[in-house]
């Protein structure tokens, strides 16, 4: 088979002389791949699932808590992701990756240990330096192991990982924090993660950079970074679907990062049935909505590229007014599958973009390229995302209640004292701040369509 064929499966690396025993290496390795994922999002939302405990416990507001599962993990898993994207692109990713894996792992176990908000603050900034190297890894190690037209594919497919954790980080986290503490949870649900990074750094091995491309255009050398950001600074669609994916990823864990608590509050759902439900909308949506978006960009985009940006525009389009009937419903049974039919078009976003960059850049700009726009995501979309949800539930919340002193010692001091009407007005506070978040999926349609205008140029 020529290396400019389009490989199905586990024959994406294969060559002439590769033996017959190493052909379901690439399976191997989307396998591991996805557990990466997988624990990671564990790792990530089970914050959220553990949120009214972990609230009512250290005695946090919902502001500190947005800031918890927002700003302060997302601010240095960004700002660290460039530098060590560097790293991907000149040295080991296997490496890079395992250790990567041990150590958001262990921070995660050591999370059940803080004392205060502060120490919690600081273990989750530690989980999200850990963490910073996986993405661009990833994408990066399917560059190089799958040709362009099946990237968003493979990328789809790696991404089920989000699903499967959100599911276990969802329902697992709400059941251990109810029935074990939300201590032990992080305990039990970061050590695996030693054990994935050692079959990680044992069994995985880099891939040739580049083996995919066409000819010998692309020097084996790292350019500098200088070089990256003007290339990416150049193609007006990887502006304009950066702006995109930020603003989606805002929507996106500003809604989902807070769902948890807002069931606990608008249906009066238990931990572990908020979890429940948390972890079966976010993975149901995640697994479909990923798959949608990798397979039928790749698909349409073999007709005209300009669907990776299309498809995305519209998807998120969609969604806006979807979360807003659901968040509207006083019937749970209701709301939650309109809500998981938004959460379905939204997550279509992902594997269009980040494909996309990598079929805008060169082989050993991918990972960097990549770290660029998770950088845009998280600090906008993780970052201020759950900060905006959480500060505006606040404040509303304040002003329902009537006195913003009042409300605080009363209902986040006191851990929610029923009978001062605490109940009600952190009800609509959180409600209105999901509706108010949801609006600026506007904005992310528009910047997708406007990548669609130059998607075709900027591709190389």
């Amino acid at each position: 088979m020529s290396r400019g064929a389009a490989p199905d499966g586990v024959e994406a690396m294969e060559t002439p002389d590769t033996p017959s025993p190493k052909r379901a290496y690439p399976t191997w390795l989307v396998i591991l791949l996805i557990l990466v994922s997988t624990s990671s999002f564990i790792d990530r939302v089970i914050v959220a699932t553990l949120g009214p405990s972990i609230k009512a416990d250290l005695g946090i507001s919902d502001g500190q808590f947005g800031l918890l599962t927002g700003l302060g993990f997302a601010l240095l898993y960004a700002t660290f992701g460039v530098p060590l994207a560097r790293l991907a692109d000149r040295g080991n990713r296997v490496s890079l990756m395992a250790i990567a894996t041990a150590v958001w792992s262990l921070m995660t176990a050591a999370s059940g240990m803080a004392a205060n908000f502060v120490q919690l603050l600081l273990l989750r900034v530690g989980v999200g330096v850990g963490e910073a190297a996986a993405s661009p890894c990833t994408v990066s190690l399917i560059g190089d192991s799958f040709p362009r037209e099946k990237r968003a594919s493979a990328l789809a497919i790696v991404a089920l990982g989000s699903s499967l954790g959100s599911l276990v980080g969802g329902f697992g986290g709400g059941w251990l924090g109810e029935h074990v503490g939300w201590r032990e949870a992080f305990v039990i649900v970061g050590l695996p993660g030693l054990l994935l990074a050692a079959l990680i750094h044992f069994t995985l091995k880099e891939p040739p950079r580049g083996q995919f491309e066409a000819g010998a255009r692309f020097g084996p050398e790292t350019p500098p970074f200088s070089a990256v950001l003007k290339k990416i600074v150049s193609c007006r669609a990887f502006l304009f679907m950066s702006l995109g994916c930020a603003m989606t990823s805002f929507v996106n864990f500003g809604v989902l990062m807070f769902l948890p608590i807002y069931l606990g509050r608008a249906f009066a759902m238990s931990m572990t049935e908020a979890g429940l439900i948390f972890g079966i909308v976010t993975s149901v949506s995640n697994a479909i909505g990923t798959l949608i978006g990798g397979y039928g960009a790749d698909w349409a985009g073999r007709r005209d590229i300009r669907w990776y940006a299309w498809l995305p525009g519209i998807c998120v389009l969609i969604t806006a007014p979807l979360y807003i009937i659901g968040l509207m419903q006083d019937d749970w049974l209701i709301a939650m599958p309109i809500i998981t039919c938004a959460a379905v078009f939204v997550f279509t976003f992902y594997a269009p973009t980040f494909a996309a960059t990598q079929n805008m850049v060169q082989p050993r700009m991918r990972a960097s390229a990549s770290a660029v726009l998770i950088f845009f995501q998280n600090v906008v979309g993780m970052g201020l995302g759950p900060l905006f949800v959480g500060m505006m539930s606040d404040f509303l919340a304040a002003r329902r209640y009537g006195d913003g002193r009042s409300y605080q010692a009363d209902c986040v001091d006191q851990a929610g004292a029923l009978a001062h009407g605490c109940d009600l007005a952190a009800t609509s506070g959180i409600q209105t701040a999901m509706i108010s978040c949801v609006l600026f999926l506007s904005l992310a349609s528009l910047s997708y369509f406007m990548a669609a205008r130059t998607i075709r140029r900027d591709f190389i």
